[in-house]
């Protein structure tokens, strides 16, 4: 505290008045207790009931004092005003309690948008009074959930009446001291008056496994699944339950988040000496994080603000997660998925049950598979692949092929009993033949092949339990299945689904969303191997070989599969699981792979391959922002959205190519070869190095932005032709336009990767 405020206070302290008998000085001078500690302990110490009619007792600075209020009085000069209690009419106090009691019905949770879980730890440790600016820990807690969880959200209109709150005194036993109540001004003032002991005095020990079984039991209090869940658990020691048994502690925060995943984020935050053991609080976070839920551990110094930091950080991922489970466009609320059973990480797939789709059951097999087709011309869409199954029993068994569409088949038991492609090539006087109708598909591209090694077979196994969990997806395991004996055969997969309840159309407009952005990105990805394939021509033979040997960028392709159970249908999402160390390498919001900055900081550092200065490059023509001309033109192709001009490599001895630039250079790619109107972000999955020697990245899962001038043309496009081609460029709610495009910029550095492809520095003003 600066020493000037600390005389102020000092001098506010010692000219409060207290007013004492004979008796009361004597018994100061017998304790040795000068008149200044008992004007602290009734200004900053802790007040409880003193146990006789008109005393009150205040402890402070380890020492406590009994006054007679009667024989006393202090000059208002007391606590700042940001934690003294908001005044309320009675009537807002009479709304509150009504709004509780409305919001617990169960038509009124649907309303809900939040529910926050607070395990606050109220053993008798929580009276130490080692917090700098706090009078103990237990006030430190009170004060800075009053102001960081209510007050200054509230403030900010970041919180209101249909966030919820729920308190747990964490002693012995676990009690709900507030029960699902609406953030409100009242709710503020309620923990304001718990900083004081005559609420609630911190005592005995504290046991965690009540505490959150009794959390559980709040947390699943409304079945809705439309409001974002927070469990924040504040302790200052290890667990004292009667028989400390640290696995079955941990093993019941893993049980809690397997029940929620990424809706409920978990926060324990222990604040106690530097030396205290949290290694129970540690491995309970880790335990969540397992099962999918967003957990951190917090430790603050013994310091108020260090507190209220950390809690302030909390409230920004409630945020978060509230703004995830909110439909963008039309502000409602959506309902996450409670059907999902979740596994922990790394559990081995021959743990947990699978689920087949199989020829020989008739309640539960595959119907159809599909692909998506996607030019730059705007046409596209799902594509049917090609059923390798017997027209007649859907064997897979020894299969002949029409030899004129080889599209239809027949197994080898049904050849043998006579049947023939006949029929399936006559045609009547009023319909084509199948088979002339199978060739006409195929030719338009309606109707898609797919060799062995691609689609082993039209018999899957998936798994019951999600093993991953993100903004929009659930991932679980699948597996190809042998016809003939129904052992796993071909790669693994992995089927993705969207984490939000929805009819089956509903779950169909997820993936076709999902599949036309990968097979775009999967574009730009061919435009850049291309464009590091003509760099080559600028270089000697020996330097060639080294480009050769650069990373390439993949983006692996998804299948949406149809099936069949107990005659209703469902569909998922399935591609080829990525095996090696899966990594983000860019997000949708300026996010960079720490070891990227930490190269460029390095090469920074050093004066080499990172300049600040654009290089002399090729012209990209750019489409500006300002420019009337290009905005206004609803004939131009749509073909020139992509620049298609060779490459021709910037100034630099390119002393400094490293695999780890590429990513962030592939996404400066999109940008510039798409003029300005797309970038591709968000890049995940894995670097590989295949047995030929070659590198590549293996992503799957991207974003792709879209400028704004390309929906504005779009929409006056469609509006003129009559169409909604426009649609096409939707790319959904991670999509951030023009913003994520700048703050892209504001963190990328160009490499020698971007001067190799002939890219140019980009101010992020300038997008």
């Amino acid at each position: 505290m600066p020493a000037n405020r600390t005389h102020q206070y000092a001098r506010e302290t010692a000219a409060s008045t207290l007013l004492s008998g004979v008796h009361d000085r004597e018994r100061r001078e017998e304790r040795d207790i000068e008149k200044i500690d008992l004007q602290r302990a009734r200004r900053y110490g802790m007040k409880e009931d003193g146990g006789k009619k008109g005393r009150e007792k205040y402890t402070y600075g380890g020492l406590y004092s009994s006054m007679t209020l009667a024989g006393m009085w202090l000059s208002p000069v007391g606590r700042s005003h940001k934690f003294e209690s908001k005044e309320q009419k009675k009537e807002m106090k009479y709304q509150h309690k009504r709004l509780t009691l409305l919001l617990n019905e169960e038509e009124g949770k649907s309303q809900w948008t939040s529910h926050s879980v607070l395990i606050i730890d109220m053993s008798g440790s929580m009276r130490t009074d080692d917090v700098n600016g706090a009078r103990c820990r237990s006030d430190g807690v009170w004060m800075s959930l009053a102001r960081d969880y209510v007050q200054d959200l509230l403030t900010k209109g970041l919180r209101g009446p249909n966030d919820l709150i729920s308190i747990v005194s964490m002693k012995e036993e676990a009690e709900v001291i507030i029960k699902c109540e609406p953030t409100s001004w009242t709710l503020y003032n309620k923990l304001i008056d718990l900083r004081e002991w005559t609420k609630l005095k911190p005592s005995g020990h504290g046991f965690y496994l009540p505490a959150i079984a009794k959390a559980e039991e709040l947390l699943t209090y409304n079945a809705s699944a439309s409001c974002a869940l927070s469990l924040l658990f504040f302790s200052d020691g290890k667990p004292s339950d009667p028989k400390p048994d640290h696995p079955v502690i941990v093993s019941n925060m893993g049980k809690l988040a397997s029940k929620f995943g990424r809706r409920l984020s978990v926060s324990c935050i222990g604040m106690a000496e530097k030396s205290t053991d949290f290694s129970t609080l540690e491995d309970m976070v880790e335990e969540a994080k397992q099962y999918g839920s967003i957990a951190s551990f917090g430790k603050p110094s013994l310091d108020a603000d260090s507190l209220s930091h950390i809690i302030s950080g909390l409230a920004s991922s409630l945020t978060t997660s509230r703004t995830e489970m909110t439909e963008l466009r039309t502000g409602e609320l959506r309902q996450v998925r409670m059907d999902i059973v979740r596994e922990k990480l790394h559990t081995l797939d021959s743990e947990g049950t699978w689920k087949n789709y199989a020829v020989d059951d008739e309640s539960r097999y595959v119907w159809n598979f599909w692909a998506w087709t996607w030019n730059e011309r705007r046409t596209g869409g799902f594509t049917k692949i090609v059923s390798r199954r017997c027209m007649h029993c859907y064997s897979e068994d020894g299969l002949h092929s029409c030899s004129d569409c080889k599209a239809a088949f027949l197994c080898r038991n049904c050849f043998r009993e006579g049947n023939t492609f006949v029929d399936h090539r006559a045609s009547n006087n009023r319909f084509e033949s199948e088979c002339g109708s199978l060739l006409k598909r195929i030719a338009i591209g309606s109707l898609l092949h797919k060799d062995a090694e691609q689609l082993p077979s039209f018999c899957i196994a998936v798994k019951d339990q999600a093993f991953g969990e993100g903004a929009e997806r659930i991932v679980r395991k699948v597996r190809f299945l042998d016809p003939a004996n129904g052992a796993y055969i071909g790669p693994i997969m992995v089927a993705k689904e969207s984490r939000f309840a929805g009819e089956y159309h509903t779950q169909m407009a997820y993936h076709k969303n999902f599949m036309r952005t990968q097979n775009i990105a999967a574009s730009f990805g061919r435009r850049f191997n291309d464009a590091l394939d003509e760099a080559e021509k600028y270089f000697d033979t020996s330097s060639q070989a080294f480009i050769r040997g650069l990373p390439r960028i993949l983006f692996i392709e998804p299948m949406v599969v149809e099936l069949i159970d107990n005659e209703s249908e469902k569909n998922i999402l399935i591609e080829r699981y990525l095996v090696g160390d899966y990594k983000k390498f860019n997000s949708n919001m300026g996010f960079v792979e720490d070891e990227v900055k930490k190269l460029v900081k390095q090469m920074n550092n050093l004066g080499v391959g990172v300049t600040s200065q654009p290089q002399q490059g090729i012209d990209l023509g750019i489409i500006e922002e300002g420019s009337e001309e290009e905005e206004e033109s609803d004939d131009e192709d749509d073909g020139e959205l992509f620049d298609s001009k060779e490459v021709e490599p910037g100034e630099s001895d390119y002393g400094d190519l490293q695999d780890a630039y590429f990513p962030q250079a592939f996404s400066h790619f999109s940008y510039e070869r798409s003029r300005g109107n797309f970038m591709v972000v968000d890049l995940q999955g894995v670097f590989s190095l295949k047995d030929d020697g070659s590198k590549v990245y293996e992503l799957t899962d991207p974003v792709i932005h879209q400028h704004k001038r390309l929906r504005r043309r779009s929409r006056r496009q469609d509006h003129n032709r009559g169409t909604d081609a426009g649609k096409k460029w939707n790319f959904g709610r991670t999509d951030r336009g023009i913003n994520g495009m700048k703050a892209f910029f504001e963190t990328h550095k160009c490499t020698d990767a971007c001067r190799l492809l002939g890219l140019s520095e980009v101010d992020a003003e300038d997008v």
